[in-house]
């Protein structure tokens, strides 16, 4: 029996990353993935796979072609970012991807100036590993986040955080203190992409989610482009609590 499309915009537009249902796109991928901006990124990967012995995906030659000027963070990939396509990106096919996806088109970000990646890059959920929690695994690849940071050059002007333990975990990495050239860059916090958390409303403005991760990303866009930008009321531009 066929697996579903979960990531329909990506299947329309002939960008879906997944080994069983677009081969073809899968090996153009796997076969790029040592080139352009993202090349060292993904030997530093093979470097945290070997000594880690974690299964890490990898970042998506797709993706920051103009380089990585916003840095999208969410909590740890997804099993069909670790087992399925093997890279992190918004045109896989799962759920979470596709909400991405949808967003990022929405707000018109880019994927050419745009990196999408983890606060822990390994799966942690994965039925083959013992038994850990999400934060615990956080605090356990805060190093390795730090040194994929020191990596980016020249640094994101923005990152976008993208739930509640991507948000703790970016916290804990400004008290350890930033790159030097992430201390000025604007950070915006939003609810996360999963289709638990997509389509619900936001208590303290009203709002849906699916806005605010919208509006997050279409101000880091703008400001990475140097355009206006003319936040919407309420909206995550300057906001700092953790969804």
């Amino acid at each position: 029996m066929p697996r579903p499309v979960w990531n329909t915009l990506a299947h329309k537009r002939g960008e879906l990353l997944s080994r069983d249902l677009a081969p073809d796109v899968h090996a153009q991928r796997w076969a790029q993935r040592y080139d352009g901006a993202v090349g060292v990124l993904n030997r530093w990967v093979d470097h945290v796979r070997d000594t880690t012995y974690e299964n890490l995906p990898y970042f998506d030659p797709a993706s920051a072609g103009q380089g990585a000027r916003v840095l999208v963070l969410l909590q740890d990939p997804s099993g069909e970012a670790e087992e399925g396509s093997g890279f992190v990106s918004r045109h896989n096919n799962d759920p979470t991807a596709n909400n991405t996806y949808v967003a990022s088109d929405r707000a018109k970000l880019g994927y050419d100036i745009s990196l999408h990646w983890n606060v822990v890059p390994w799966w942690v959920a994965n039925p083959a590993k013992p038994v850990r929690t999400l934060e615990k695994e956080s605090v356990r690849a805060l190093p390795y986040l730090e040194q994929m940071l020191e990596l980016l050059d020249p640094a994101p002007t923005e990152v976008v955080v993208l739930g509640r333990p991507a948000a703790r975990a970016w916290a804990r990495i400004a008290r350890r203190g930033l790159p030097g050239g992430l201390r000025d860059a604007t950070v915006a916090l939003a609810p996360h992409p999963s289709p638990l958390v997509y389509p619900r409303v936001d208590a303290a403005t009203g709002r849906g989610n699916s806005d605010l991760i919208v509006e997050a990303m279409r101000l880091a866009g703008q400001r990475a482009r140097g355009e206006k930008v003319r936040p919407a009321a309420g909206g995550p531009a300057g906001r700092r609590r953790p969804f």
